[in-house]
């Protein structure tokens, strides 16, 4: 009979599975703040990468005739390396680490599992509005996203492949998830109003967002239990 041996005690992963982890509001906000500076020009390329390749995709797929629901697939196939790359440029400030423009392409090599996680979001979205319709599937659509958030991270982070990553985000999300929806709705309005006055406040609010939540990752699953978050977030 094979057996399989249990998860090592010193993986921070699964010690936070298991028994959860230190998550403070407060502590990531300003966590985050202190490791803005070196991310913002990293993070806008990535962005404006991540457009220019979306408009590409809307227009060819539009001139061939293709469905919606095809177009948004293949734009998520064509922007999986650039969303892992800026996701892991937050999680890489959040840990003290430098980054430039090229570590937007460091995760290529997990490109196929994050576009599984990507693609299964895509699907759950389209499936819960048909059967539901827009109003009631919109309370599924966002607590499957924010259970759900962890799961890029895990991909490119951890190697885990696509479906074994939205579960451990599920299991994962589920210790915090109250103060993880609270980040996520802070940060949220946050970019709506930097984007009022001519949308020049998303110079500074989209780098922050992105430090945020790979800060609140990293918070979830550190490098080493020794150096979870080097104490900056658990308050």
């Amino acid at each position: 009979m094979d057996r399989t041996d249990p998860p090592p005690v010193d993986d921070p992963l699964a010690h936070a599975v298991a028994h959860g982890y230190p998550l403070d509001l407060g502590s990531v906000l300003r966590a985050s703040a202190a490791a803005l500076r070196g991310s913002k020009r990293v993070v806008l390329a990535g962005a404006a990468a991540w457009i220019g390749i979306t408009w590409v995709v809307g227009i060819v797929t539009f001139a061939l005739g293709l469905g919606e629901l095809v177009s948004a697939s293949i734009g998520i196939l064509a922007t999986t390396p650039i969303t892992l790359g800026l996701l892991m440029v937050g999680v890489r400030r959040a840990r003290g680490e430098p980054v430039a423009v090229r570590d937007l392409l460091a995760h290529t090599g997990a490109t196929a599992q994050g576009a599984i996680v990507l693609l299964v979001n895509l699907l759950v979205l389209n499936a819960a509005e048909v059967l539901l319709g827009p109003a009631l599937s919109t309370p599924l659509v966002l607590g499957y996203v924010l259970f759900a958030g962890f799961a890029p991270y895990l991909v490119a982070d951890r190697g885990m492949d696509g479906f074994a990553a939205i579960a451990t985000s599920f299991r994962l999300v589920r210790h915090r998830w109250g103060t993880l929806l609270a980040l996520q709705v802070l940060l949220g309005l946050g970019l709506a109003l930097a984007a009022l006055p001519l949308g020049l406040g998303l110079i500074w609010a989209a780098p922050y967002a992105v430090v945020a939540l790979g800060a609140a990752f990293d918070a979830a699953a550190p490098a080493t239990l020794s150096t979870a978050s080097k104490n900056t977030l658990s308050g």
